[in-house]
């Protein structure tokens, strides 16, 4: 019932970050890029290579590069200008540093020296604060459960952006110190055994109690932790007919045997099935035609 994250960037060798990095200054003419120009260019994401060494800057020294641009001669107006511009071309009213250090022409140095702080930095700037107060961790798990049911695999750190994402990724990493540790710390909260809750399934009135009243072990609601955990198993696809996730296509997770001729909420009971399955077999039970296990609407 456990899954684990892909690790692939983490066998990428460091000369192989660092010699990319270097084919996309020749190719830009510069004896330093940032960020943005490594994203439009370059093979990795720019996170990919900070979480190895640190910082950018610590990757440019890396690579033989030039740090200048990044954290000498900017001046100040240039700066608060440069911020409110990348937030006006990501039409968002705050900013965090992973956005700005991504999309922005400096990295946040220049303001960090004379702000002391990315919050006052935004506040000079006339941006909103870019912390999210009062978010809980188990809003933040939800949220990358929707999103990586949706794509049917392990999100990218790329694809945690609005409208598709609550959250930004820079909400992640102040939570959990960064991106990485936010998908394993989600990992482990999936992996906790699902809680059994203990629920009556019984007529309000005990005067017309009969046999057929059951004591039931598992509410029939499936919540989204054991929900994610099936889709998973079955790797995001349909059981009867092996469709995945698509824009015409829904996938959701059912009783195999109905809730309601005593099929538990469990593991071993629940299976992924698109709709046009689902209501197809509802059709065949309704009917009288099923033949084997059928499925709840």
């Amino acid at each position: 019932m456990q899954f684990k994250l892909d690790v692939n960037r983490r066998n990428v060798p460091s000369e192989l970050y660092l010699n990319d990095l270097r084919f996309v200054a020749d190719r830009v003419g510069k004896r330093s890029v940032t960020g943005k120009e490594y994203s439009d260019f370059g093979t990795y994401d720019p996170s990919s290579l900070r979480k190895r060494f640190g910082s950018w800057a610590k990757v440019l020294v890396a690579a033989g590069l030039s740090v200048e641009h990044h954290n000498e001669g900017v001046r100040l107006d240039d700066a608060l200008a440069d911020l409110r511009l990348v937030a006006e071309q990501l039409q968002k009213t705050s900013l965090t540093k992973a956005e700005y250090s991504k999309h922005g022409r400096y990295s946040p140095a220049p303001l960090f020296r004379h702000f002391g702080s990315w919050l006052k930095a935004l506040e000079a700037a006339g941006l909103q604060p870019s912390r999210n107060y009062g978010i809980s961790d188990e809003s933040l798990f939800a949220n990358l459960e929707m999103i990586w049911t949706t794509l049917g695999r392990q999100p990218k750190y790329s694809e945690i952006a609005k409208p598709f994402s609550s959250y930004s990724t820079g909400t992640y990493e102040q939570r959990f110190g960064s991106w990485r540790k936010a998908l394993e710390a989600f990992v482990e909260y999936i992996n906790l055994a699902p809680e059994i809750q203990e629920e009556t399934d019984e007529l309000p009135a005990p005067a017309i109690r009969s046999q057929h009243s059951v004591r039931r072990k598992t509410p029939r609601s499936i919540n989204w932790r054991l929900r994610f955990l099936v889709m998973r198993r079955d790797e995001f696809r349909c059981r009867l007919c092996g469709a995945s996730q698509s824009a015409t296509t829904r996938l959701d997770v059912d009783h195999i045997l109905p809730w309601s001729k005593g099929g538990d909420t469990v593991f071993e009971n629940l299976q992924t099935c698109c709709e046009r399955c689902n209501i197809g077999k509802s059709d065949l039970h309704i009917s009288g035609q099923s033949a084997g296990p059928t499925l709840e609407t």
